[in-house]
């Protein structure tokens, strides 16, 4: 088993690298299977949480991730921003995560908005607006309320708007 995660995790970090060159050269940033079908492996990034630690795609291989892309200042956003964390609260004995990519134009709105409703900072990812739409690029997503579901090898399993992330969506991945 130790085996299968350590060839998984250089295959993820190989593809995420390859990610991250085609998007410098303006090239797509989603890397296929090696078959050329089937799910797309997420790119690998690293921002600091608004705790100020550096969170990395790559320590969440072996969970399921919901990726969030969201700011404090979007209503959609903020009315979508409860059921997600329900749905995360509910799966997360079985290993589901939440990565909350935060588009606000400094970090402090966010935490003010963040802490005034109860909700942890530590898995809100800020660093600054620039690493934050370079994320974005690499994720290839037009705009703030978006959700990702990327399965425990890595593959993005589901892209789209966060209401309809349902537990129906989520566990074929658990």
């Amino acid at each position: 088993m130790r085996e299968k995660k350590s060839e998984t995790r250089r295959a993820f970090s190989t593809r995420a690298a390859l990610a991250v060159v085609l998007a410098a050269l303006g090239l797509s940033s989603a890397v296929a299977a090696s078959d050329g079908e089937g799910p797309v492996l997420a790119p690998l990034f690293t921002l600091p949480n608004l705790d100020g630690c550096d969170v990395s795609l790559a320590d969440y291989l072996g969970q399921v991730v919901i990726f969030e892309f969201w700011a404090s200042w979007c209503h959609t956003c903020t009315e979508s921003f409860p059921a997600i964390h329900d749905l995360q609260h509910t799966y997360a004995e079985q290993g589901v995560a939440l990565l909350v990519l935060c588009f606000d134009k400094n970090e402090e709105d966010a935490r003010l908005y963040l802490t005034d409703n109860g909700y942890q900072t530590s898995n809100v990812l800020w660093g600054s607006l620039d690493a934050v739409h370079a994320v974005r690029d690499l994720y290839e997503v037009a705009a703030v309320t978006h959700a990702i579901v990327i399965d425990r090898e890595g593959y993005i399993r589901y892209s789209g708007h966060p209401a309809k992330l349902t537990a129906d969506v989520l566990e074929p991945w658990l």
